[in-house]
């Protein structure tokens, strides 16, 4: 690739087309093996909000925005806990309280709370608004007995994951020792404790997983689906511990149907749980999933997101007429579609109504999977790609966001049914040099005046970089 005497981009062989989509994009097209890609830097980059230093220990762990996209939070290994504006980067709070370094920090759905844990082994609840710590779930917290050997206590180990049901009334968070709880945010008392590895016969109640095993993140998903899966029956349910509170304070709101993945350390095992009642959690994992390469870490994973979950609603492609193919044939996989990445750079998906196999295999990363997002775009109009300016017409579609180790993030649709990923198609948010991403976000679109989706991301990095690309321009991916 070089700047021809015009100024414009040449490629160095005839079998490459270059095409500028927008100011901040251009497309290359291998011609002969009709491969495509485009790359996007971002908008916005900010690089001293954490201010980290150039020492090995000193990094960041974890990153988040909030709904509406004006705040954002984020934790370093140095134990600082920060909230800043999106739009300047201003400091606006900073959560202190922690004795040890914070491992993850989450808003709540409502924008206005935050969540953290760490090393210390406690979740702390902070307002947005005040700075203030509402409340910490640890051991003992909310008047429960969190040292009776049946009793699910708080964490023994570092919080590594948190997710929420709901609005947020009840969270589960995962910690490196695998055991999964289930919290009462209102009484501080934890629910119930599922251990992600199977208990030793003879062994201790508190089971803990080795070292080198320790599970790395959890997800929770509404099921929109009547009946339930079979249960796995590879593993007997009996052999994994499942601790419930005996205290009459704590109460479960909206727990029915709720389903809650786990991507444990060792061979590439995912474990599904469901967590409706006291019996089906005290059934253990109801299935246990397996990447292909079966020889690595989950280090991620995500259920698909329908519009129920909170998604883009179907109202916003009511404009698109029908006779130009407004039939959203792959809005199933939105309701069953569960997704996981390893340390090996895999990205396997399943349909939780056949969980036996896998629905796609994606092995084209070598570096591992940091952060997997998808997000559904409604069938829309948009204007093409270059100058041209001609409003075409974009089907709806699931797009996939892997983030990975060595800084990429890729976004890719997948086909109609869910199934194999359109490979030869993807758009590259460029930014990080071979920086690990961090954090991954992507905000709800607000409809332009065209009734275009303008859908954003953010990104960050080890090294304490932030990346805001404003409106991603995906008719590169239908060309």
């Amino acid at each position: 690739m070089f700047i021809n005497p015009e100024g414009g981009l040449e490629p160095d062989c005839d079998q490459v087309k270059c095409c500028v989509v927008t100011s901040k994009s251009i497309l290359l097209q291998d011609l002969n093996r009709k491969l495509q890609a485009t790359f996007r830097c971002p908008d916005v980059k900010f690089s001293t909000i954490h201010k980290i230093t150039r020492q090995p220990s000193m990094h960041l762990n974890s990153f988040d925005v909030n709904n509406t996209g004006e705040l954002a939070v984020s934790a370093a290994s140095d134990q600082t806990v920060l909230l800043w504006e999106t739009r300047t980067g201003d400091i606006r709070r900073s959560f202190v309280g922690h004795v040890s370094e914070v491992y993850c920090c989450r808003f709540f759905p409502s924008g206005l709370v935050v969540v953290t844990g760490g090393a210390d082994m406690q979740l702390k609840i902070w307002s947005a608004l005040t700075g203030e710590c509402a409340a910490t779930l640890r051991p003992g917290s909310g008047g429960a007995d969190g040292t009776g050997p049946r009793e699910p206590g708080g964490h023994r180990s570092s919080v590594v994951d948190i997710d929420f049901i709901e609005r947020g009334r009840n969270i589960v968070s995962l910690d490196r020792s695998g055991w999964l709880r289930l919290w009462d945010v209102s009484t501080q008392v934890a629910i119930s404790a599922m251990s992600v590895v199977p208990d030793k016969k003879g062994g201790r109640v508190h089971t803990n997983c080795d070292i080198e095993h320790e599970p790395q993140c959890c997800a929770v998903k509404n099921r929109h689906w009547l009946s339930t899966p079979a249960p796995d029956d590879t593993e007997p349910h009996s052999s994994h511990c499942v601790l419930e509170t005996s205290s009459s304070k704590a109460t479960t709101v909206g727990v029915t149907d709720k389903l809650a993945a786990v991507g444990t350390g060792q061979g590439g095992v995912l474990c599904i749980y469901d967590l409706t009642s006291c019996d089906t959690r005290k059934a253990g994992p109801s299935h246990r999933l397996v990447l292909p390469s079966a020889s690595c870490a989950v280090t991620a994973c995500c259920f698909s997101r329908s519009p129920s979950d909170g998604n883009v609603s179907a109202d916003q492609s009511s404009n698109v007429p029908e006779s130009e193919g407004n039939v959203d044939v792959g809005a199933f996989f939105e309701e069953y579609g569960l997704l996981a990445g390893g340390a090996d750079g895999q990205v396997a998906c399943w349909d939780l109504r056949i969980p036996s196999k896998t629905v796609f295999t994606q092995s084209s990363g070598k570096s591992g999977v940091t952060h997997l997002k998808t997000y559904r775009w409604p069938a829309h109009r948009s204007h093409g790609l270059g100058n041209e300016g001609k409003l075409v017409y974009l089907p709806s579609f699931t797009g996939l966001f892997v983030a990975r180790r060595d800084g990429r993030v890729t976004l890719q649709p997948l086909s109609d049914s869910g199934s194999q990923p359109k490979a030869h198609h993807i758009l590259e948010l460029t930014g990080p040099d071979v920086d690990s991403i961090r954090g991954f976000s992507v905000l709800a679109p607000t409809i332009m005046a065209d009734d275009e989706p303008s859908v954003s991301a953010w990104s960050a990095t080890n090294s304490g970089q932030f990346f805001f690309y404003r409106r991603l321009a995906v008719e590169s991916l239908f060309v």
